[in-house]
C-alpha cells in the first residue's frame, strides 16, 4: 500500500511538473510580444528574436522603395536579387561588403515600461547606428524611434506584424518553387 501511494505521489509530481513547465513556457512566450516578423513602412521585413543581448532584429526581406535611390541605382537594384544587396553605405569601409539580407539592424533590451524596449538601431539607408527605443503600440503594431542628441531629437516609424498565415503561405510557395526546380529536367 505504501509503495502504491509513493508511485501515485511520484506520478502526481510528474504531471504537475509537466503542467508547470508548459505554463512557464506559455508565460515566457506571452512576455515576449516583440518577437516575430514586422513589416516596415517601406515594406521590408525585420525578424525580431531573443538573443544574448536581449532581442535582435535582422533584415529578413528586402523591398527597395521607389524614390529612395537615384535613377541609375534604382535601375541596378531592380535587376538584382535580394541576396546581391550589400551594406554599401556603412560608415565603416570594412563592413561595406556585408550582405543586407540577414543583417542585424536592431539590438534591443527591456525598457523601464513593459511595452518599451531600449536599444541601438542601425540604419542601412545612411550607414549609421542610432540610440533609440521600440514601443509596442498594440498586439500587432510597434513604433520604432531612432534618436540623436542624447535622445532629445527622435524620429519614428510604425511597423505592423506580418500575419502568420502570410508567412506560412510564402514558405509553402517557396518550397513548391524549390521542389519544381529540383524535379525540372536539366537542359
Amino acid at each position: 500500500m505504501l509503495n502504491r501511494s509513493r508511485r501515485s505521489l511520484a506520478h502526481l509530481v510528474v504531471v504537475v511538473s509537466s503542467l508547470l513547465v508548459g505554463t512557464v513556457s506559455a508565460l515566457a512566450q506571452a512576455q515576449a510580444p516583440i518577437e516575430g516578423v514586422w513589416r516596415t513602412a517601406l515594406e521590408s521585413e525585420i525578424t525580431i528574436k531573443a538573443c544574448p543581448e536581449g532581442y535582435c532584429g535582422h533584415l529578413s526581406r528586402i523591398v527597395v522603395p521607389e524614390g529612395l535611390l537615384s535613377g541609375a541605382e534604382a535601375e541596378a537594384a531592380a535587376a538584382m536579387a535580394p541576396e546581391e544587396f550589400f551594406d554599401y553605405r556603412n560608415e565603416d569601409p570594412a563592413l561595406r561588403d556585408r550582405p543586407m539580407l540577414g543583417l542585424q539592424i536592431l539590438t534591443l533590451w527591456q525598457g523601464q515600461q513593459p511595452s518599451t524596449y531600449d536599444g541601438e538601431i542601425y540604419n542601412p539607408e545612411d550607414g549609421k547606428t542610432y540610440t533609440g527605443y521600440l514601443e509596442m503600440t498594440g498586439p500587432d503594431t510597434i513604433r520604432l524611434n531612432g534618436c540623436v542628441l542624447f535622445n532629445v531629437v527622435c524620429r519614428g516609424e510604425d511597423w505592423t506584424r506580418v500575419p502568420a498565415e502570410e508567412l506560412e503561405a510564402r514558405a509553402a510557395a517557396e518550397a513548391g518553387t524549390e521542389a519544381a526546380e529540383a524535379t525540372a529536367p536539366a537542359q
